[in-house]
């Protein structure tokens, strides 16, 4: 965060591409271990926001670091051969010494600064989104059939992803019945409406250069570490009191397409909570502070998830709604109302006239604008024009970092 303090890309975005390098820097070989199953800290990060947002000025940043430091990764257009190939050539040997073990892992950062150029609208339908599914679960050994050579065995994949998006993007490669669904509660969704600041020419000197080659040295010797996590006593107890206190999913969010992800947020938070506690120490312990800190995460994410999925709905008009609440928000803010010729200059390439109608009446219906009729002093005739009366309709205010997550507290 301090080595990124002087762009332009929200600290949302920053914080979370962080956090996706500390989660390929790990490479399968820390883990909690749950009795029945581990969980490891691989993560699956994608940042969305309108264009002009610096989400890939933010990724970019990141994914320089990680070619310093040596992490494998998949840049190209994803296709299920080209990720076995990838994932065939990143084996890894890893010898203990102390214990005169030979173990295997195949860790890989898959990155895209353009989600839509990755993966396509065809994500779904050519397998790759399911064989994404199953990477995430960090199976002992991948098994994966093809047309040209049978099957292929890939042994302790780790795979992580950092990518950027449009909401528009999001929509046109997920389709809107697989929002809710395995793969997208398996990915951090990390919504920012815009930049925190302009910088015309972004300040550097002789102090970033430094704090550059310490955050490579960082996740070089954060690689290095291996075996399980542990919980201080205070540590753990915070987790047990969190997780039996969290609400059910069905009713942690009103959207329904969020419940799976709720379901799976204490295996995010622990893994975040992971991740928290390499960034600081070696000892893989996980105390209350990364216990806090991951919840406080992960309520900054949830912050913005109405806003990621806002125009993604089956409905036609979904994207339409959210689009024209905007606008009469804006110009409530701004002259008081909008006409309703205004909204038909303004959407006649999207909406004919009984579309718009029906969008408004959604927006009237539901609260979040009202119809006045007013007196046009101009013309001296009665018109209809549109303000907003509830602006969390649609929530897209600025979303600022947890208190207690900031250094400077």
């Amino acid at each position: 965060m301090q080595f990124t303090k002087e762009t332009e890309s929200p600290d949302a975005y920053h914080f979370w591409t962080g956090v996706s390098l500390l989660s390929a820097a790990t490479k399968r070989q820390v883990y909690l271990e749950f009795n029945q199953f581990r969980i490891y800290p691989n993560t699956y990060i994608i940042l969305v926001g309108p264009a002009g947002a610096r989400k890939s000025v933010a990724t970019s940043i990141g994914i320089r670091i990680a070619d310093k430091v040596g992490l494998k990764r998949f840049s190209d257009k994803i296709t299920g051969a080209a990720l076995i190939k990838d994932l065939s050539e990143s084996q890894e040997k890893l010898i203990d010494i102390k214990k005169g073990e030979v173990t295997f892992v195949t860790p890989i950062i898959i990155y895209s600064s353009e989600l839509g150029v990755f993966m396509g609208a065809d994500a779904y339908g050519s397998g790759v989104i399911a064989d994404l599914t199953d990477l995430f679960d960090c199976p002992n050994k991948w098994e994966k059939k093809t047309i040209s050579r049978d099957s292929e065995v890939v042994i302790a994949p780790y795979v992580t992803l950092l990518a950027a998006s449009t909401p528009q993007t999001l929509k046109d490669v997920l389709p809107p019945g697989a929002v809710g669904q395995g793969f997208t509660s398996r990915i951090l969704f990390i919504w920012a409406s815009g930049r925190r600041k302009r910088v015309p020419i972004p300040t550097w000197g002789v102090e970033y250069d430094l704090l550059a080659q310490s955050l490579v040295s960082d996740l070089k010797h954060i690689s290095s570490l291996r075996g399980v996590f542990t919980f201080s006593h205070e540590g753990l107890q915070l987790y047990r009191q969190h997780y039996m206190e969290h609400p059910e999913p069905e009713d942690e969010f009103e959207d329904e397409r969020l419940r799976n992800y709720a379901a799976r947020k204490d295996i995010h938070m622990l893994k975040v909570a992971q991740l928290l506690s390499v960034a600081d120490r070696d000892d893989l312990i996980i105390s209350e502070v990364e216990i806090k800190g991951a919840i406080d995460a992960l309520k900054w994410l949830d912050q913005g998830l109405p806003s990621v999925f806002a125009g993604h709905g089956g409905a036609t008009t979904s994207e339409d709604v959210v689009r024209i609440f905007r606008q009469v928000d804006l110009a409530t803010q701004r002259l008081g109302f909008v006409t309703y010729a205004e909204l038909i200059k303004r959407n006649y390439y999207n909406l004919n006239h009984m579309d718009l109608n029906g969008v408004l009446s959604t927006l009237i219906d539901g609260g979040g604008i009202e119809e006045v009729i007013v007196n046009d002093k101009a013309t001296n005739k009665m018109i209809k024009v549109f303000r907003c009366i509830d602006a969390s309709f649609i929530q897209k205010s600025k979303i600022n970092m947890p208190r207690n997550m900031r250094e400077d507290d």
